[in-house]
């Protein structure tokens, strides 16, 4: 702000000789008040008499009297000149009531605003759309899958499964985003590759005792009709329309176009007929058997909706059920070979090769192929000595806790609720019901057991979402917990005493314990911190309002040695003497943070301190506390007494603004400091000059005498 001060030479009285002098040389002396800064006077003049700062910069209407600016939507400022940006459901802030949280903030509370453009600079690589509204794919699932959000991923979900659950009405449905990947990959960024699969060579044959015979999946399918066309649909992906009166051959030959079964090598299905066509009048049923794709596997899906039936009472319909539950296993590289999930190749175990899906040689390349009598388990000591051979037949490892892989040689990695994951009932996921390795938010090191979290996540299992800036709040704040963060909410600066997650496997507070935010030091704001905040005050432009004042009676019930103490937003003065004198009222809350200057006096109206009076006797004596910064309707005072009898209430409520750079100047930011508009200034809190440089006073237009 321009604070130069311009003089100018009054005109008349006992200036008759400075008069004179004018008259005689007008034209230099115009040129001289000219350099002495009549034109800034001028300026100072127009600026302090438009009706509103800068005129609203046409993006706001000037109400009247107060010069104060109503600015149009998608403006702010107190001259309107500054841009909004889009809102968000916040990631991260404080509960506004018990478990209520995520309210809309600007670029939903993990970016920052530029108000030059209204546009969002969400957090790097984590945060992305208009408002910052939806969480980054990690590395744009490297092309090889889709980012989705949580709301559409559960509607996809194959009905063949099981039920699909919605996921529409929790906080997060259309925010959190995840990588589904294409065929052959996984990972939270699909850079893992899957390795052929297949069933245990050594398992499920007549001299298991402990595993039992084990068969492939069977699933009969019943259609009734008399024409149209049906589909099938297996692992979400769909047939061509099949015949109503297909054959066995032609239903197969429909059935393996489908790339979700595994045909590579060899036939995927065996289609069995109990008639000639597909479908018929009465009710046909056939049987398809799964040759290549072992364990328990989803339904098949039919669609019958262009089916046709000739008889009226009827209607055309199909009814799949299973009627053999694959109970071979399925697991990478048949559990007699490790996965290199970077290129997804298994690297078999000592006796073992490449299968044919039966214990045979093959093509697979699946480790189901043991290639010689088994003896041991495998390992270069039994299991690698991480876990207990199960002996004859079946040599198999039985892991201990920690370990994985077919010779237990592989670690796992701690487990934490899955951040990206289908819903488990209704409006329910990321609960103790989903855990997953690493949160599904991390990639396993196997030679370690420790998970390497993706971009902006965290803790053992990566099961923690991480607080933004480098460090984390920029060292202007504490990183917090959704569950500590409504600890710590307040209202007027009086703790709300909240609690958000209190009830477990509450589906909407799962984020209680998962997801951080920044409860950011005084003088800093912004979801990173990175924001310094300017001087509030009172308009000084607004009239007819009022400071805050609290009326405190005070009795000593004859305890001269008595004390009490004063708290105001959450801060608590020193012991106050039951003999202090207002003076000394005064400065104990003035040594407050949250207090710059209060007026303690006995007389509300004429607001005298009574240097010889004090604040308790005992016969009560009332005092006032008057707020002069901060202003604004401020929260009652409490108290705490060691022996006297004290009462607070509410004398006057104030009714002064107390607003950034006291609507009179615009916030830098990057410095905290006001840019005044022209003709205000650092005030005292009270309309008057002073040491806040918070715009809250009138710059006067001096003159000398």
């Amino acid at each position: 702000p321009d604070r130069r001060f311009c003089a100018f030479l009054p005109l008349g009285g006992g200036n008759a000789g400075i008069m004179g002098g004018l008259r005689r040389s007008r034209p230099r002396v115009l040129a001289l008040l000219q350099t002495a800064g009549v034109l800034l006077i001028s300026s100072v003049r127009d600026a302090t008499a438009q009706p509103c700062p800068n005129l609203c910069n046409a993006h706001g209407q000037c109400s009247d009297p107060d010069g104060v600016c109503d600015c149009y939507e998608g403006w702010t400022g107190a001259d309107c000149s500054l841009m909004i940006c889009p809102y968000g459901p916040a990631w991260a802030d404080k509960a506004v009531s018990v478990d209520t949280a995520h309210q809309d903030m600007e670029c939903s509370n993990r970016g920052l605003c530029n108000r030059g453009t209204g546009v969002c600079s969400c957090e790097d690589d984590r945060f992305e759309g208009a408002a910052c509204e939806r969480k980054s794919c990690s590395s744009d699932c490297l092309t090889v899958g889709r980012c989705l959000s949580m709301e559409y991923y559960a509607s996809q979900k194959d009905p063949g499964e099981g039920t699909v659950y919605t996921y529409e009405d929790i906080w997060d449905a259309e925010m959190m985003y995840g990588c589904v990947c294409d065929d052959g990959y996984f990972g939270p960024d699909c850079s893992l590759r899957e390795c052929p699969s297949g069933d245990d060579p050594l398992t499920g044959t007549t001299s298991d005792t402990y595993n039992g015979v084990q068969y492939n999946e069977k699933q009969v399918i019943t259609c009734t009709a008399s024409g149209g066309t049906f589909t099938l649909a297996f692992r979400g992906e769909t047939t061509d329309n099949i015949p109503y009166d297909a054959t066995a051959d032609e239903v197969l030959d429909y059935f393996e176009e489908l790339s979700t079964v595994t045909n590579d090598f060899y036939t995927a299905v065996d289609v069995d007929f109990d008639d000639d066509a597909a479908c018929s009048v009465s009710g046909n049923k056939f049987t398809i058997e799964f040759l290549q794709d072992f364990g328990n596997l989803p339904l098949i899906v039919a669609d019958s909706s262009n089916l046709k039936m000739s008889i009226a009472t009827s209607s055309a319909k199909m009814t799949i059920a299973t009627t053999t539950d694959g109970s071979k296993e399925d697991h990478d590289c048949s559990d007699r070979g490790i996965c290199d999930y970077t290129t997804g190749i298994c690297s078999c175990s000592t006796g073992y090769d490449t299968s044919d899906g039966y214990g045979n040689e093959g093509q697979r390349g699946d480790c189901g192929y043991a290639t010689a009598s088994v003896t041991a388990c495998p390992g270069e000591t039994s299991c690698t000595g991480h876990g207990t051979c199960e002996g004859t037949p079946t040599y198999a490892c039985q892991c201990s806790n920690g370990y994985t892989g077919a010779d237990c040689s592989l670690y796992t990695c701690p487990y934490g609720n899955s951040w990206f994951s289908l819903p488990t009932d209704d409006e329910e996921s990321h609960l103790t019901t989903g855990k997953a390795e690493c949160a599904d938010m991390g990639l396993c090191d196997r030679t370690t057991g420790a998970c390497s979290c993706m971009d902006g996540f965290e803790g053992a299992a990566c099961d923690t979402m991480s607080c933004p800036g480098d460090p984390a709040c920029n060292d202007h704040g504490d990183c917090l917990s959704m569950s500590a963060l409504a600890e710590a909410a307040t209202s007027n600066g009086d703790a709300l005493d909240l609690t958000y997650g209190a009830t477990p496997n509450d589906p909407d507070t799962w984020d209680f314990e998962m997801i951080q935010g920044c409860d950011c030091d005084d003088g800093y704001f912004g979801y990173d911190c990175s924001l310094m905040s300017c001087p509030y005050g009172d308009d000084p432009m607004t009239k007819y309002q009022f400071n805050e004042v609290h009326e405190i009676t005070c009795e000593t019930d004859d305890d001269d040695d008595g004390y009490f103490t004063l708290t105001f937003r959450e801060e608590t003065t020193a012991s106050i003497s039951v003999s202090a004198g207002a003076d000394d009222v005064e400065a104990a809350l003035e040594a407050l943070d949250s207090i710059t200057y209060v007026d303690v006096y006995f007389d509300a109206g004429l607001k005298d301190d009574d240097a010889t009076g004090t604040v308790c006797s005992s016969s009560e004596t009332t005092f006032y506390v008057e707020f002069k910064y901060p202003t604004d309707d401020v929260p009652l005072m409490t108290y705490a007494a060691s022996g006297p009898t004290i009462s607070i209430k509410e004398y006057q409520a104030g009714t002064k603004e107390y607003i950034e750079c006291s609507g009179r100047g615009l916030c830098d930011y990057t410095t905290g400091l006001c840019s005044c508009f022209t003709g205000y200034g650092a005030s005292d809190g009270q309309g008057s000059e002073g040491l806040l440089d918070n715009c809250g006073y009138v710059l006067p237009i001096a003159g000398t005498d």
